[in-house]
């Protein structure tokens, strides 16, 4: 069973609740909070700060939480950064914490390709408006050039883009800070990042607050609307 640690006084209540803060979540939130409604997002996992990502192997195991209904056996904090699930035939990984699944990954940002645009399941009317949305996440996401060859940039020109097409040809974007000078003025308030400096550990999160994942960007623009409530889970038995 689950129960909220934190008690929301002071509200005769919500015109929505959003379950989850990665890229759906907090995209939902976002959205609906600027719409001028009332919105209580629970998240599960933990507030993560830079200091306290896993920066090698031992810290990476220990924040891992493994279920294997399988096995009936399951290990690690419940609260764990890594979360991988085992049942039947299906073995689920995810990332646990505020901001989802865009504090561990590589945060490589591409449009999508044409070949997928053109399939008939997707709505005709999206098709006006795809570009534009993309680009308003390209820049909520602030994605920047790569002004260094990095290995995983190297890898990906190598590798037959096939469906992405020309899209990489040019530069792979990562939603990274790589600017030098401050760039807080374009941020939302109380969102200060420093500058990215080619680690690697970007699938273990950020341990130099330079990765633009959810809660700095999409989450901070709806609480700063003063219309969004934050909620952490914790799971008892």
């Amino acid at each position: 069973m689950e129960k909220p640690d934190m008690v929301f006084n002071g509200h005769d209540g919500y015109d929505a609740v959003v379950v989850g803060s990665g890229y759906g979540g907090s995209v939902a939130a976002c959205r609906l909070s600027m719409a001028g409604v009332k919105v209580c997002l629970v998240e599960k996992g933990q507030k993560w700060e830079a200091k306290d990502f896993p920066t090698n192997s031992f810290n990476i195991i220990s924040a891992l939480r493994m279920e294997s209904q399988n096995l009936g056996v399951s290990f690690g904090p419940k609260d764990a950064l890594f979360q991988v699930y085992e049942q039947n035939d299906s073995l689920a990984a995810m990332a646990c914490g505020v901001g989802g699944g865009s504090l561990v990954n590589a945060g490589v940002m591409v449009p999508t390709p044409v070949r997928t645009r053109r399939s008939s399941k997707w709505p005709k009317e999206w098709e006006t408006d795809w570009d534009s949305c993309e680009a308003s996440a390209a820049t909520m996401m602030r994605i920047q050039s790569v002004p260094l060859q990095f290995p995983i940039a190297k890898i990906m020109k190598q590798i037959d883009v096939g469906e992405v097409e020309h899209m990489v040809q040019d530069s792979i974007k990562l939603s990274m800070n790589f600017d030098i000078e401050d760039s807080s003025s374009r941020l939302p308030k109380h969102q200060n990042m420093d500058t990215c400096i080619g680690c690697g550990n970007c699938l273990a999160g950020c341990p130099y607050n330079a990765k633009n994942s959810t809660d700095k960007n999409y989450l901070a623009s709806a609480i700063q609307a003063c219309a969004l409530q934050l909620g952490i889970l914790e799971e008892s038995d």
